[in-house]
């Protein structure tokens, strides 16, 4: 099935022309989709297939405005969104850590996880650190969480959780059950 990325405004707007040659006029793909269902409604018309329909005749009309949403596609988008991935993940840690909802561990234990971290063969997803504002939001989040605590350069990020290495060594949270997270983790939890 076809999705319509909402990251790209369509060259001829949003619209949709319905078989009774009207035409449905909106500032989103969603807006276009509530008025076809209102006028159907109006009409005693069937409305369960209105949003199916406008992204058909849209992803027809424009090809460049649709992916195909499925599982794969999915998986492409989580590689490539690692670094936003981690940005959200870090901006959640600024506010635990604001309503002072944050432990930290000892710097033994850190450095434990952090030799972990330096062997995982995942650990390249941050590579060069992506653009300047990039960096500097991570830097900016990473003060503002873990303040002055050091951190090991040779670590960065965990494409399989989205966390900040350099952060998440530091916080004491409960393991995941995660198949995907190699065996020697210290962030697994057993299956």
């Amino acid at each position: 099935m076809k999705k319509i990325n909402p990251n790209i405004h369509p060259h001829e707007g949003y619209f949709f022309r319905d078989g009774d040659g009207s035409k449905h006029v909106a500032d989103s793909w969603a807006g276009v989709i509530v008025r076809v269902k209102n006028y159907r409604a109006r009409q005693g018309r069937p409305t369960d297939t209105v949003e199916n329909e406008v992204i058909f005749q849209a992803c027809l009309r424009d090809p460049i405005l649709c992916v195909e949403d499925n599982g794969q596609a999915k998986r492409e988008i989580a590689k490539a969104s690692v670094r936003t991935r981690v940005l959200k993940w870090m901006l959640a840690k600024g506010r635990d850590k604001e309503a002072n909802e944050l432990r930290f561990v000892d710097r033994p234990l850190h450095e434990a996880r952090t030799d972990v971290c330096v062997r995982c063969p995942l650990d390249k997803s941050m590579a060069g650190g992506g653009c300047g504002s990039c960096r500097a939001a991570v830097e900016e989040l990473k003060q503002a969480v873990v303040g002055n605590k050091t951190t090991d350069a040779r670590i960065t990020a965990c494409p399989v959780l989205g966390e900040h290495l350099h952060v998440s060594t530091w916080l004491d949270e409960p393991a995941v059950a995660n198949s995907d997270l190699p065996a020697e983790c210290w962030r697994k939890r057993s299956l």
